[in-house]
């Protein structure tokens, strides 16, 4: 081959090879200038948090994924843990100081593919520009220690609370706390509670509820059986009192269902508030029945008219005033002579007519047997027993015959037994010149 055959073949061959490098070398180099053209923006096909930001700036991507908006409902995350009594616990993502590395993240996703040289940028965008996807995640975080503080400052009132729970007793129930006393809120289990709540709220957008159960506990039981011991009174009905003549202070019984209590608490979750009703039981017979009751009803009833000198009605006077208001108890005996006495002048008494051997005569305390007589008169016809009882030697003015009883000291006596369940009370009462005797007691209806 002569010389001018290997120039025209060295030749075609420098077109050949020469004017593709020329092209690749222009199309590189128009590449390199396009990929310059997009250096503020992502590689196509690059998310951040599963949001597409290919070809978005900076500012973009921040608008792209609401960082901004998200950051407001971070910082705005809510979990409320609710407690038995109905007290809450509220942490929000601020109190927590909820951060992030939003900005990092985005600032590394825009990098990718950068600064690694022209041939490897290329590459890594043809890469991603044929469909390879590439996804950066943002991390959360909170500080833990704020957490626990607000926590610790909770639960510590709170088991101050529940350590000085004291039953409260009102009118008309008590009110405790099941467990109180007994049991504990734990730091660490609502700091669970709190923080897994936290980041629900964060990933669903809404404030969260989370319930707290306080651990179990049996004591409520003898505290209960104490409290019963401590509050129950007995009733107690009113008695008659012979001693004093009056009625006692009846009682009223105050206590709870014990039985009832003990159920009502077994199905009770601990740190619960519990209502138990006080009952109260009355009396069979309260004072004020009892006070209706005794000398109720008039029993017997006699009056007569005072006759005779101002020394005879001075006579029954003394002896009325006597005997006036007397109370006999069941099966006690009434006896004139030791209700009214000696009949003396020292004691008031004054000379006045009376039946001595059928004929009258004066003698001090002339007179007396007209109340003696009134109140026999009064009770005849009853059924309360007469012991003894002795009639004048001549007919009395005062009296149909058969109704007087004539009474002497250290001789002749007038007595009756109360032979009723109840007290009487004999009253006897002048006005003017009548005498009344009546005797008041109980009439027990039969049936």
């Amino acid at each position: 081959m002569g010389t001018r055959k290997k120039l025209i073949w060295i030749r075609i061959l420098i077109l050949a090879v020469g004017v593709p490098l020329f092209l690749l070398a222009i199309a590189v180099c128009d590449f390199a200038a396009y990929l310059y053209s997009i250096n503020d923006r992502f590689f196509p096909n690059i998310s951040i948090d599963g949001v597409n930001v290919s070809y978005h700036t900076y500012e973009e991507a921040i608008s792209a994924i609401k960082l901004h908006e998200n950051e407001l409902l971070w910082r705005n995350a809510e979990v409320s843990v609710l407690f038995p009594d109905g007290s809450a616990l509220k942490i929000t993502g601020r109190d927590a100081r909820l951060n992030h590395n939003a900005e990092s993240v985005i600032g590394e996703a825009i990098l990718r593919g950068r600064g690694a040289g022209i041939i490897e940028e290329s590459m890594t965008y043809l890469r991603l520009e044929r469909g390879e996807s590439e996804n950066f995640a943002v991390d959360y975080w909170l500080d833990t220690g704020s957490m626990r503080s607000l926590i610790a400052v909770f639960v510590s009132n709170y088991n101050q609370m529940l350590d000085g729970s004291e039953p409260l007793i009102s009118a008309d129930e008590i009110v405790l706390v099941a467990g109180a006393g007994q049991v504990r809120a734990s730091e660490d289990d609502i700091f669970d509670i709190a923080l897994g709540g936290l980041y629900e709220s964060l990933s669903c957008g809404q404030p969260v509820k989370r319930i707290y159960t306080l651990p179990e506990t049996s004591a409520d039981v003898s505290e209960l059986v104490y409290l019963l011991q401590e509050l129950l009174i007995h009733p107690v009905s009113a008695a008659y009192d012979p001693a004093t003549k009056t009625v006692s202070q009846s009682v009223v019984g105050v206590g709870f269902d014990l039985v009832g209590a003990i159920n009502m608490f077994s199905g009770v979750e601990s740190g619960k508030t519990v209502s138990i009703d006080i009952i109260y039981t009355l009396p069979e017979v309260t004072k004020e029945q009892l006070e209706n009751t005794l000398f109720r009803d008039l029993i017997a009833e006699s009056i007569t008219s005072i006759g005779g000198s101002a020394n005879r009605l001075n006579n029954v006077v003394l002896a009325s005033e006597a005997i006036n208001g007397v109370i006999l108890e069941p099966g006690e005996e009434f006896s004139f002579n030791r209700i009214v006495g000696k009949r003396t002048y020292e004691r008031g008494y004054r000379a006045a007519p009376t039946i001595v051997r059928q004929q009258y005569v004066d003698s001090i305390g002339g007179g007396i047997c007209q109340v003696s007589s009134t109140i026999y008169s009064a009770i005849k016809d009853t059924g309360l027993r007469v012991t003894e009882r002795h009639p004048h030697g001549l007919p009395v003015s005062y009296l149909p015959r058969g109704r007087d009883a004539t009474v002497s000291w250290g001789s002749y006596d007038f007595r009756f037994v109360n032979n009723t369940e109840y007290p009487l009370r004999v009253d006897v009462t002048i006005e003017g010149r009548t005498l009344t005797a009546q005797v008041f007691g109980t009439i027990v209806e039969e049936g």
